[in-house]
């Protein structure tokens, strides 16, 4: 059986390899790359403009200042500077760029008072405060980040303040402190002012970084002795409660988890603790790479190499502390590549979370109204139709329900779903529940995806099936029959979906709403009531066959299956 799939993998990756040729090689290994570059501006003959358009390249880091010439300017100079120079580079990328910055307040902030931009406190100075002015200052920061036209931002550090003669994160106040949940609080401020803000937060620095003596831009660091599990628990909650998007490696040693190599570089770091026995799914983006704690011990080859292997999926390149060529890193990836030293599974699971993380950064925050009386609805909800008695709303979600609004227009369907009660125009369901209807997701008809609500809270959208699904309504179905979903809105169902398997591996149902009573023996059907039905057509036939075309490779189960 093992010899098997072992032939059967093997076959996969041939095939696979067969069907990518050089040049597309070489632009899924530019999607791995976030570089660093020199100008304050940028224009069609701008050496990172070609790199973005021959390669692909992955994402761009901004600095203020350059690091061996403190007077000169990097990167940024002023508001309206930036907010050009970020405009052209998505104007010049053939893709989706992530445009990042290390914007974490107090010493390490790349938006300075000085280019006329707010001044955000250190973590230090904010874990003093209460928590909603906390929150109100990243909410500030987050706009800031926004306006700017950033898409990523290295933020929050989660390491603990363990350490009180550690430099690098103690001494510059990067710290929320030493308590683990007390800096998952914090930190969770920061992500969600960035979710709403459309910016990509990155959790740094795994596995930690705050018992360390050493300076990883300087040189090696060890923390064996120093180094703690406890350093891992903000890690934990924050994967745990789907908050964590991106996490950032460590340059640090520690022979208890790894005898050979630091953490960046490390097999048993990234793969066995982070991705398997942290449960962690989405992107893992080196620290660094041109760091002396990599960059004095190993050559480019070796450390691309074995970050990849070790399953990073983005290879951070600052060109502030050495400088390498996009060339020169795709090029040494690519031969490693083509000689089988780095499998091309790694290139492609890294492009496929790559993709999903930008589709989650175009989903637009755009909340329904849930105030403790909708919850306590939901609540009541799941008592009288499903026999449990539960404290809180959550669900595990197993299936995605996807929904036509049978509304033509954005704003009345979004204000159909925004109140807590139902329309007293519902009288075919009324009965069941005065909670309005809902969803968790809403496609306008360009394709835009809008959330309406946490994705594991229950919505009422599906009968029977609430408490395991997630509903995607699409704007269109024009007076409940005609089959009027746009190619934009199947391409967007297409990416959420991805999206949403991607964050929740326990999904394994995608159903039409018409499908729904084709579930009623499945284990997840909970109605009580056998006489609460209703007859749907939505999203129509059609528009399920093209989306399912899009989605073969994740095998998802029907209604009838």
């Amino acid at each position: 059986m093992k010899i098997l799939l072992l032939l059967l993998t093997l076959f996969l990756s041939l095939n696979a390899a067969q069907n990518i040729d050089d040049t597309q090689l070489k632009k899924m290994i530019g999607k791995m790359l976030i570089v660093g570059f020199d100008g304050t501006q940028v224009d069609k003959n701008s050496s990172i403009v070609k790199d973005m358009q021959k390669y692909n390249l992955g994402g761009v880091i901004l600095f203020d200042k350059n690091y061996k010439n403190r007077e000169k300017p990097k990167n940024i100079t002023s508001e309206k500077q930036l907010k050009k120079l970020t405009s052209d580079l998505k104007k010049f990328s053939p893709q989706p760029l992530f445009i990042a910055i290390d914007q974490e307040g107090g010493k390490v902030a790349r938006l300075k008072p000085k280019y006329g931009f707010t001044k955000i406190p250190s973590a230090f100075k904010v874990s003093k405060m209460p928590l909603k002015k906390a929150q109100s200052i990243y909410q500030t920061q987050s706009q800031m980040l926004q306006n700017s036209g950033l898409t990523m931002n290295f933020a929050p550090v989660v390491d603990l303040a363990i350490n009180p003669k550690n430099r690098v994160i103690v001494g510059l106040e990067r710290s929320f402190g030493k308590n683990p949940k007390k800096v998952a609080k914090y930190a969770t401020l920061v992500i969600d002012a960035q979710t709403q803000h459309n910016i990509i937060s990155v959790l740094k620095h795994f596995p930690g970084h705050g018992s360390s003596l050493g300076d990883s831009h300087k040189g090696f660091v060890d923390i064996t002795k120093t180094w703690s599990k406890k350093e891992l628990i903000p890690y934990k909650i924050l994967i745990k409660e789907h908050k964590a998007d991106a996490i950032m490696t460590a340059h640090v040693f520690n022979k208890n988890l790894d005898a050979s190599y630091p953490a960046t570089l490390s097999y048993k770091v990234n793969t066995k603790l982070l991705r398997e026995k942290l449960g962690f799914r989405g992107l893992i983006i080196s620290d660094d790479m041109q760091m002396k704690a990599i960059s004095a011990h190993y050559t480019l080859k070796e450390a691309t190499t074995l970050a990849v292997n070790a399953g990073v999926n983005v290879l951070l390149f600052g060109n502030q502390l050495a400088y390498n060529s996009t060339k020169e890193i795709v090029n040494t990836i690519f031969k490693q590549v083509k000689e089988r030293k780095i499998p091309l599974q790694k290139i492609i699971d890294a492009n496929k979370k790559i993709a999903n993380l930008h589709t989650k950064n175009t989903i637009i925050q755009k909340p329904i109204i849930f105030t403790q009386k909708r919850k306590e609805m939901t609540k009541s909800y799941i008592q009288r139709h499903y026999g449990l008695k539960v404290k809180n709303i959550k669900i595990k979600p197993k299936i995605i329900v996807l929904h036509w609004t049978a509304v033509m227009s954005f704003d009345k369907s979004f204000n159909r779903l925004k109140p807590e009660k139902l329309f007293s125009d519902r009288k075919d369901i009324a009965k069941a529940s005065a909670l309005n209807v809902s969803a968790h997701f809403l496609v306008d008809r360009d394709g835009t995806i809008y959330q309406l609500m946490p994705d594991n809270f229950m919505a009422r959208h599906v009968i029977g099936l609430n408490y395991s699904s997630i509903g995607v309504e699409n704007v269109g179905g024009e007076a409940n029959k005609k089959e009027d979903l746009t190619p934009a809105q199947v391409k967007a169902n297409i990416r959420l979906v991805k999206y949403l398997k991607e964050k929740y591996p326990s999904i394994t149902y995608l159903i039409g709403h018409y499908e729904y009573k084709q579930m009623q023996k499945n284990p997840l059907w909970l109605e009580k009531d056998a006489s609460y039905r209703t007859t749907k057509a939505d999203p129509g036939k059609k528009f399920m066959k093209e989306v399912r075309a899009g989605l073969k490779e994740l095998k998802l189960r029907g209604a009838d299956e």
